[in-house]
């Protein structure tokens, strides 16, 4: 089994989520597929700046394509992130 890779880049906050309903891009990401790319990245909680590591993930549509980090906080909210030169 591949093992994730874990990397420390410069990511920006775009938000939290109850899993209900949230869009990066336009594109609603709980209504899409994620495809994994099989890494993890460190990124920094806004509000307590503790570290966690999300997986990193593509969507891909007729459209575009859109790479992101999401995973979920102690307080079992969906956060997602992005490559702050994406």
């Amino acid at each position: 089994m591949l093992k994730d890779v874990i990397r420390m880049k410069d990511y920006s906050f775009l938000g939290r989520s109850d899993g209900r309903r949230f869009c990066i891009e336009g594109i609603d990401v709980f209504a899409n597929k994620w495809q994994s790319l099989g890494v993890c990245d460190i990124v920094l909680d806004p509000v307590d700046k503790k570290p966690y590591s999300f997986s990193v993930y593509q969507i891909v549509t007729a459209a575009k394509t859109i790479t992101f980090a999401a995973g979920r906080f102690h307080d079992d909210l969906w956060g997602f992130y992005q490559l702050k030169n994406n």
